[in-house]
């Protein structure tokens, strides 16, 4: 009978920790998170090789929907339920939440950057690293480019609460276009990524979406390469 005590003081004892533990977690979360951050993903835009058949990126279009308080922390929103305004849209790729998963501030790119501009960077990273030689506006050759096109219908990361770790999970769905072997069928190109972690800082959500820009890019390697 002591023995059996001792086994339930002892679950008790570890229960109130875990509950206490929890919810400072929570607390220190909820007072970091309430407010937007803003983070600056680093991707590098690569070398352009010597030789190689240029390409031009037309247009990377925006298409990500956003919804007022949806359930599902996976599809995009904004605090203050700001789904209207548009060069926050652009530039939003998080959102945060507590301990309970209830939806708390955004994660945004700097002004004068957006979601499509990050990506068409990655998309001519990729293009260069796979041997094409993407050209501008300012090139002699440039009408004559091969155009490639893109639409970014998912680009979204968000905060997953645990009980003895959190994850920040991302998605992405880039659909790319062009007269090039590998994207003449216009493929969508989809992926997840999750990083765990004891708490979200804004290095991690940094991390996150370079995660996600970088996995993209591996798989759109694939198909230009493919053979």
């Amino acid at each position: 009978m002591r023995e059996r005590k001792g086994y339930e003081m002892k679950d008790k004892a570890i229960k109130h920790w875990r509950l206490c533990t929890g919810l400072l977690i929570t607390a220190v979360l909820a007072g970091c998170a309430t407010s937007r951050g803003v983070v600056a993903p680093q991707m590098s835009a690569g070398a352009n090789p010597q030789h190689g058949v240029a390409v031009r990126i037309v247009s990377v279009e925006d298409k990500r929907s956003f919804q007022v308080e949806p359930k599902d922390p996976s599809i995009p929103s904004l605090m203050d339920n700001n789904v209207d305004d548009r060069d926050l849209k652009s530039r939003a790729v998080a959102r945060k939440r507590n301990g309970f998963g209830k939806a708390l501030g955004d994660v945004i790119l700097p002004e004068g950057q957006s979601v499509s501009g990050l990506t068409e960077k990655t998309i001519a990273r990729t293009l260069r690293d796979a041997g094409y030689r993407v050209v501008t506006s300012t090139d002699s050759d440039y009408e004559q480019a091969i155009p490639v096109t893109a639409q970014v219908d998912k680009l979204w990361a968000w905060f997953r609460p645990g009980f003895w770790a959190i994850a920040i999970e991302s998605n992405y769905d880039i659909t790319v276009a062009g007269n090039v072997p590998g994207l003449q069928a216009a493929p969508k190109v989809s992926g997840e990524t999750r990083t765990t972690m004891q708490m979200a800082t804004g290095s991690d959500w940094t991390r996150v979406v370079e995660d996600s820009l970088s996995s993209f890019a591996a798989k759109l390697k694939e198909k230009l390469t493919a053979r």
